[in-house]
């Protein structure tokens, strides 16, 4: 996964190609998963960094500025919910 400068997991997810949600690592370009909605790869970054310290999710708007989350999924720097 990819690691901010803290060396903490950092997952991006951000519009794709064709109408569809990608979830990526931070430092790679090819996405790791392509969703048809935003919630599904909100859901799925969520989970692939669940018992991971420091872990985030970042979520990125059609302009590509970071937008607000989704239900259920962790905004950067927050806490994982339980």
């Amino acid at each position: 996964m990819g690691f901010d400068q803290k060396g903490n997991v950092v997952l991006r997810v951000s519009p794709g190609a064709d109408g569809r949600w990608d979830v990526n690592e931070n430092d790679f370009e090819d996405p790791l998963a392509s969703f048809d909605s935003r919630q599904e790869a909100c859901d799925y970054a969520n989970k692939m960094t669940m018992g991971k310290e420091g872990a985030t999710v970042v979520v990125l708007d059609e302009g590509g500025a970071e937008s607000q989350p989704t239900q259920g999924s962790r905004p950067q720097g927050g806490a994982a919910p339980h």
